[in-house]
């Protein structure tokens, strides 16, 4: 049965007990069988049609249609249903990974009213790598395909699954761990600013943004407001404590890359000479106080992180000149690593040898160094 004018009549003047959606909890409480209500999703969820169709007098079957861009019917799936005001979470085809789809399932239902009236609700967040929902009573949890909501009281009607305990778990762990980095960067670069201010540096020049009198986008500039700096006042590695990119760059152009570099611990990965010219891969520590990289970092610890650079000596005056590359084996795109940790690949990735044979810009292949073509002095 198509909503009729009659129809959205009585469904409008519904006063509903238990539900935000009064037109749900009518199809629940009068709706004839086979009788649906639907409704369009959400904004960010506009593609997607939710529709309500009643199976029989005590269930209420939930399904999706997702519409394309140009709005053509893409596919649809039954993802859940509501049987004695209990809303079971079944499935979402569109999500491969059951953890974020049964949770944005959760969210987008509740964004339509499908959730108990305000005195019951519950509430839903994303928290770094999983959804996670608390009810009115305390409890947390992720949610799971085949958990069980009830609607009138708005706590969980069943237990918690494992899986699903685990997934809370390794998320507030993570999210532990990251507000505890988040902490000790931030302190690290206020102690920082401070110090470049009481030296003379001006630090509200290197903040770009919207500049009200000009009506202009104002771009911050490397060197500028470092006219009157005394930098005995600035430590060296305090650029590894800023986290504004442009004072960064102000402190490597006054005591150089090489300078900040010969301070860190270092390990000679590969070395070549190429044309008379004489190349090192170094892998170097480089601290960490900038909150720049993930938790649970397989390749690095709390503390620092691994960067390569290509050493390369001047065979006129013997000077180090360093280049940072990509670190080696992150099964990335072709251009943000090395299949190998190596002289000529890190050369290879440096000269674009990879795009300029394959021609193929959008190619997943990492450089081997076997690509590398070295360079001829034309005639």
């Amino acid at each position: 049965m198509s909503q009729t004018k009659e129809l959205r009549d009585r469904m409008n003047e519904y006063r509903p007990k238990y539900m935000v959606n009064s037109k749900v909890e009518w199809l629940i409480e009068h709706g004839n069988i086979r009788q649906s209500v639907f409704f369009k999703g959400e904004t960010g969820d506009r593609y997607t049609m939710y529709i309500f169709t009643k199976r029989n007098k005590d269930i209420v079957d939930i399904s999706t249609i997702h519409n394309t861009y140009s709005h053509d019917t893409d596919s649809g799936d039954s993802v859940g249903y509501i049987k004695d005001y209990k809303l079971n979470i079944v499935a979402d085809k569109r999500w491969g990974n059951w953890r974020g789809g049964s949770g944005d399932l959760v969210k987008q239902l509740m964004r339509q009213g499908v959730c108990p009236i305000s005195k019951y609700s519950y509430k839903i967040r994303y928290c770094r790598s999983a959804y996670m929902m608390k009810t009115h009573d305390g409890n947390e949890f992720s949610p799971w395909f085949g958990m069980k909501i009830d609607l009138k009281t708005g706590l969980l009607a069943n237990k918690i699954h494992k899986d699903s305990a685990k997934v809370y778990k390794i998320a507030k762990n993570q999210d532990k761990a990251q507000r505890k980095r988040n902490y000790i960067a931030n302190r690290e670069n206020t102690k920082a600013l401070e110090r470049y201010r009481k030296a003379g540096g001006d630090t509200e020049s290197a903040r770009g943004g919207w500049n009200r009198n000009t009506q202009k986008w104002k771009h911050p500039e490397v060197g500028v407001g470092v006219e009157n700096i005394n930098w005995d006042m600035v430590p060296m590695d305090d650029v590894f404590r800023h986290r504004n990119a442009t004072l960064r760059s102000n402190i490597i152009e006054h005591y150089g890359m090489n300078a900040i570099l010969a301070t860190l611990e270092s390990e000679v990965v590969d070395e070549d000479t190429i044309d008379g010219r004489y190349y090192k891969l170094l892998d170097v520590t480089i601290p960490d106080f900038s909150n720049a990289r993930g938790i649970n970092d397989p390749v690095n610890n709390n503390d620092s992180y691994k960067g390569l650079y290509l050493e390369m000596i001047n065979p006129s005056t013997g000077e180090s000149h360093f280049e940072g590359v990509p670190n080696a084996g992150n099964d990335g795109w072709s251009s943000n690593s090395l299949k190998k940790a190596t002289v000529k690949a890190a050369l290879t990735w440096r000269d674009n040898d990879m795009l300029i044979q394959s021609g193929n810009s959008w190619s997943r292949n990492a450089p081997t160094g076997s690509e590398y073509v070295e360079p001829i002095v034309l005639k």
